[in-house]
């Protein structure tokens, strides 16, 4: 096997490929630890790791005493399209500013390094932004970024144009994965945002891929009395493996 991923993330992918394929179909066994490590030439440790992730992603069921089995479709939550939060304030009659607070290349040591879940010789680059409505704190963009696959993000001045733009012209994304959730600020979010102690914010974690290549990993915090998020969509009985991005209102 030859990428810049791990082997464990390698193997991962490639199981998760049978399955959405259906080569492995629901209720299948899958072949034992030893088989995958024979199939693609690694440790029994490398293809467990592989297997423990597919099981926390809810693609696989563990049996004590009779094998690993694939999981059944499940019902797909269609999310959200996230827009230019600059577009969207223009559209609503505003002013937008943007605060560039932090815009580096991070050292092999820096906080968030790992986001991206690279080999520790590839570059990444890290942005964080403050965007203000009419001078009104509204959102927190953090941006971890492949320095590979976006090599000129360095060089954008994010003041004047925002990093979504920039990116979904220079960089080509085949896979999204988005999560919501609320969260308690912690004392620097909620000095940004201007909260007190007592509200919640929302936060939308999203990462990218190309190809099983990792792109981008941004965290978007917004203070929870300003903004909902809002979907309408027709269920069905597939499994997501890309979420494009819906509506995040005021």
């Amino acid at each position: 096997m030859s990428s810049n991923q791990p082997l464990y993330a390698q193997i991962k992918g490639a199981i998760d490929r049978r399955i959405e394929t259906e080569e492995w179909p629901a209720d299948f066994q899958i072949p034992s630890e030893e088989h995958l490590a024979r199939e693609f030439g690694v440790s029994p440790l490398t293809v467990r790791r592989a297997l423990r992730e597919l099981q926390a992603d809810g693609l696989l069921l563990r049996i004590q005493g009779r094998g690993t089995f694939v999981i059944g479709p499940r019902m797909q939550c269609a999310v959200f399209s996230l827009p230019d939060i600059s577009e969207e304030i223009a559209l609503s009659g505003g002013a937008h500013t943007c605060r560039v607070l932090v815009h580096c290349l991070l050292s092999r040591e820096g906080r968030g390094r790992n986001m991206l879940q690279l080999p520790p010789d590839d570059a990444v680059y890290h942005s964080r932004l403050l965007h203000l409505e009419d001078g009104t704190p509204i959102q927190i963009e953090d941006r971890f970024v492949n320095a590979t696959e976006a090599p000129d993000y360095i060089e954008q001045d994010f003041s004047k144009i925002s990093p979504y733009s920039w990116l979904l012209r220079e960089t080509v994304v085949t896979t999204v994965d988005n999560t919501i959730r609320a969260i308690r600020a912690d004392e620097e979010t909620r000095q940004l945002l201007q909260v007190d102690g007592n509200q919640p914010c929302l936060l939308l974690d999203r990462s990218t891929w190309r190809d099983g290549i990792p792109v981008t990993r941004s965290r978007f915090i917004y203070p929870g009395d300003r903004y909902r998020l809002r979907s309408t969509h027709e269920a069905r009985t597939n499994r997501v493996i890309s979420a494009p991005i819906s509506g995040v209102e005021r």
